[in-house]
Order: C-alpha cells, then structure tokens, then sequence
C-alpha cells in the first residue's frame, strides 16, 4: 500500500486504492503501450537516480577536507557528480524515447535510431516549440557541458575553499565548493555546487511539462 504522493507529480501515474497505477495510451496496441510504460519507468528511474547522486554529491561536499579519508572523499564527489549528470541528461534521453512511441510508433525507430530530427515532426507544435526553447535556455546549456566535460575530457572539475575559526575539527564553519565545465569555446566556467539542486528541478519541471502535453493522448 503506498501513501506516499510521487514527489515527480507525474501526471501519468496515479495512485489508485493504495498503489500506483500508470495511464494507458488510447491506441488499442498492447505492445505500444507495453513499450511506452517501459520507457516511462526508465526516465522515473534516471530522475530518482539523478535525486539520489544529487545528495550523494552535496553531501560529500560539506565534508571537512582534512577529516577522514580526504582522497577517497575526493574521489566519491567526482563519481557522484558525474553519476548525477550522466543520470539527468540520460533521463531526457529516455523520455524521447518516450515521444517516439506515444507519437511516431509506425516509424518502426530502433531505440538507437530515435532522433529529434526524425520524430519531431510526428509531433504536436506547440510541444516542438516548448521542447526547442527549452533546449537552448542556459540551465538546459549547463547540464549538457557538465555531463559533455565528464565525457569528452576527463571529470567534473571542482574547487573548494574551506576553513573556520580555529585549527581543531570543530572549528570547522565554512565549506563552498564550485562545479566547472568548458563552455563551447573552451572557457572555464564554473558554478557553486548547489547549482545542482536548481539543474535538477529544472529537469524534473521540463520533463513534467512534457509529460502533461502527453496526457492527452492517455486515458487517465
């Protein structure tokens, strides 16, 4: 029995007599709509994973740099925050996948060949403009650089400055970490790292929207 209200507010999945139950396409195919749920999960299950690296990662920056094991400390924030931005960024991937069933199913796409240039246009307009701009505002920017740096170049470099009011580990008050990521001309650009926080409920809010111009196409 779940009481829990679904912190994504996904409006294709509601809950009924204690349990969660997903929408139905109103196409009559049981394949497409097998195919669509599964896809549905998967980019729920990025985004619950993008949540839980986000923490992950927050977390180990507010660590004291010279308490415990600094290197492997070091280490874990690298991992937790490409792990986050692999997670958010995979997450849009999967919901494409999700729009090329619900609205471009008799293209007969493999997974592998689902692009925006191919299923766009089996799409409604006003979804097409809302995903476009969406695509180019400067939060959308950050997370495809940050994920694009830890790709293509090495990690997701960081900086710290930490300290407080005396040398003994209680003394311990000030810990501002910063995230960096090379921009499209090779700059250095950096932010502090609770931009995480603001990049993923931006994702989660865009993906939201898009799911809600989906519904009409479910029975809900």
């Amino acid at each position: 029995m779940s009481e829990v209200e679904d912190w994504l507010q996904d409006p294709l999945r509601k809950i009924k007599n204690g349990s969660y139950k997903s929408s139905k396409l109103k196409s009559t195919n049981e394949r497409q709509n097998d195919l669509w749920h599964s896809f549905h999960f998967a980019t729920r299950l990025k985004l619950d994973g993008a949540d839980f690296f986000c923490r992950q990662a927050l977390g180990a920056a507010s660590m004291p740099y010279n308490l415990g094991l600094p290197l492997l400390a070091h280490r874990q924030l690298k991992w937790y925050l490409e792990a986050f931005f692999f997670e958010l960024m995979s997450a849009y991937d999967t919901l494409r996948q999700e729009l090329n069933i619900v609205y471009a199913y008799d293209l007969e796409l493999k997974p592998e060949e689902v692009k925006w240039e191919k299923i766009k246009g089996r799409l409604p307009n006003e979804l097409v403009e809302y995903m476009e701009k969406e695509w180019k505002e400067e939060w959308f920017k950050k997370v495809r650089q940050y994920r694009n740096t830890a790709v293509h170049h090495s990690y997701v470099w960081t900086g710290d400055v930490q300290g407080g009011s005396g040398d003994k580990p209680w003394h311990y008050d000030l810990s501002e970490v910063s995230i960096y990521y090379l921009d499209d001309y090779g700059a250095l650009k950096g932010n502090r790292i609770s931009v995480c926080n603001h990049l993923l409920r931006d994702m989660v809010e865009h993906i939201h929207q898009v799911w809600e111009k989906m519904a009409q196409e479910f029975e809900l």
